[in-house]
């Protein structure tokens, strides 16, 4: 990525549904998946993350779940928020190209949900991130991370508190970007083996 700069319009480029057409006042992102040993409270789970965004009230970019096991319940629960509430200030989409989807992540004031992308990429952008639950238990974590349980207040509480904070730096927990090169240097230092095998 050249440029972190948002340089396109998502709304033109990429369609989606909702009312929010700009994103001048600065966004969120949700990216919320169900957590496969945890499928049959998916949509219980997401209705949590519905009603914090609810009450926060910013525009925000609402990014559909994957298709892993408990999918249906997540998404017929932001199918009966969006039907219910219509709110002027989310527009849900289905996906973005890569680079597209890290400048918009880049610009955003934070991203709710639980993503690995919160984890690995949005450290390396220094995006503040809520993560949601136990989809990512295990993993290290940026100190852009706040973690918080399936629970409206904790979500909207914990989104006030980095909106609010300075931004952090860029934290290369993940890597810098420079893996293949160091890769490259260390195997030209290498020397050649070669082991002959009978294929009789």
């Amino acid at each position: 990525m050249k440029s972190p700069a948002l340089d396109f319009d998502p709304f033109k480029k990429y369609g989606g549904v909702g009312l929010l057409d700009h994103l001048s006042d600065g966004y969120l992102v949700v990216l919320q998946h169900p957590v496969t040993t945890e499928y049959e409270v998916a949509r219980r789970q997401i209705e949590e993350t519905c009603a914090a965004v609810l009450e926060l009230a910013m525009p925000t970019l609402w990014f559909w779940p994957n298709v892993d096991a408990g999918s249906d319940g997540t998404s017929k629960g932001v199918r009966a928020f969006r039907d219910k509430h219509n709110p002027p200030f989310v527009h849900f989409f289905k996906n973005f190209e890569g680079v597209d989807f890290l400048r918009l992540l880049h610009n955003a004031c934070c991203l709710i949900g639980n993503s690995s992308v919160g984890i690995r990429e949005c450290a390396f952008l220094g995006v503040p991130v809520v993560n949601i639950g136990s989809r990512q238990a295990g993993r290290d974590r940026g100190a852009n991370v706040t973690d918080v349980e399936h629970d409206r207040k904790q979500i909207a509480d914990a989104v006030r508190r980095k909106i609010q904070a300075d931004r952090l730096p860029n934290d290369t927990l993940y890597g810098d970007g420079a893996a293949g090169r160091r890769i490259a240097d260390l195997l030209a230092t290498l020397p050649p083996v070669f082991e002959k095998k009978l294929t009789y």
